[in-house]
């Protein structure tokens, strides 16, 4: 967003952007701008649609201990892949694992390059019901149009990547011991 024209509450028609009523620029742009007046125009700066790679790996889980070796191992690998643009979001439980990663920084070969090992070692884990495959989709929405296509599968407007856990939670040298924990938080909780 590079610029939006509001009328305010006493009716005054006002310019926000980066350089002038930055203030309320950040405050519309943050949600919640119908709070601050009628937004009559916005100006954008678009770019073009560029290929989406992503991952996804489900797991269904009759083993907890394999459950939580590879949650630790999804943990020891997280720096990396939000150095390389990745972002996501899933749940993950003692029975159950679900992520879906996305970047659009990295080519179709790379992206099945960082995520094979994974994979494999998903696969060698005992008890462990593994799916998962890397894919290409066209843009991002092509991407959500085929979550959305998912039977029992509830996209509304959400967040696709963040940060709610400080990167420096997920450095860790005991990855085992941070995916310990976050299972004692609840049964299920979301990640990324």
């Amino acid at each position: 967003m590079l610029e939006i024209t509001i009328v305010t509450a006493d009716g005054n028609n006002v310019i926000a952007n980066l350089y002038q009523n930055e203030d309320l620029f950040w405050a519309l742009r943050g949600g919640g701008g119908g709070t601050w007046g009628v937004v009559t125009s916005v100006t954008y700066k678009t770019h073009p649609s560029t290929p989406l790679p992503s991952a996804l790996i489900f797991v269904n889980s009759t083993n907890a201990d394999s459950t939580h070796k590879l949650f630790a191992e999804i943990i020891r690998l997280t720096p990396s892949l939000a150095e390389q643009g990745y972002g996501g979001y899933g749940s993950a439980s003692t029975s159950q694992i679900v992520l879906l990663f996305t970047s659009p920084n990295v080519t179709v070969e790379q992206n099945q390059a960082i995520f094979l090992p994974l994979f494999e070692f998903a696969a060698s884990q005992p008890g462990l019901s593994v799916e998962n495959y890397t894919a290409v989709y066209q843009d991002s929405w092509s991407w959500s149009e085929t979550l959305s296509a998912i039977p029992g599968n509830v996209i509304g407007v959400s967040e696709i990547s963040s940060w709610l856990l400080p990167r420096d939670i997920f450095d860790t040298n005991s990855p085992g011991d941070l995916a310990a924990e976050l299972f004692k938080i609840k049964s299920s909780f979301g990640y990324l």
